[in-house]
């Protein structure tokens, strides 16, 4: 039985990847959407880090599927779009809760402070690739704490009685660093 393209629908983004030396993210479009893209044909833009950066990360099975979806956008967006976008634009990615924040530095655009540095590595009807310097980071969270000391009257009550009762509450804030 002959294998064909149709069956696959990302075979020729993957091979692509693969010429220009991106095929952990190859694979990784291969195995995620295999079944996905068939039941819930989507537009996408993947966002592909080089095999460089990305060898000393994918032995940790458990953070695979976080390293794909953050790099991929539900959305098609072809260079021509990257670039008309303002500094500060927000994507959502298949990541729940991680963007990716668009700026540029000296004229190279930056996603989430990581330069894309080869732009439609692949693109078609319904999926754009682009080239990107370094894989999207989860933002690490270091907590700082502050103690805030809020009295009684802050919150609209004044009587002396119970301020006696209750004489300040203590609040910790994390304020991620």
């Amino acid at each position: 039985m002959e294998v064909r393209d149709a069956y696959y629908p990302f075979s020729e983004a993957s091979n692509a990847l693969r010429s220009k030396g991106c095929s952990v993210m190859a694979s990784f479009l291969e195995m995620q959407f295999r079944g996905f893209f068939f039941k819930y044909q989507t537009m996408m833009t993947v966002f592909a880090p080089f095999d460089q950066v990305l060898m000393n990360r994918v032995g940790n099975l458990s953070e695979q599927s976080s390293i794909f979806h953050r790099h991929v956008v539900p959305c098609r967006l072809l260079w021509s779009d990257l670039v008309s976008f303002n500094d500060g634009t927000v994507l959502r990615t298949n990541l729940m809760g991680f963007t990716i924040n668009i700026t540029r530095s000296q004229d190279v655009l930056m996603l989430n402070g990581v330069s894309v540095i080869f732009p439609e590595v692949y693109h078609n009807g319904w999926l754009a690739v682009h080239g990107i310097s370094e894989v999207l980071e989860v933002p690490h969270r270091t907590e700082q704490t502050e103690q805030v000391t809020v009295t009684p009257s802050e919150f609209g009550n004044s009587y002396p009685e119970e301020e006696s009762t209750i004489s300040h509450s203590h609040f910790f804030v994390v304020r991620p660093t």
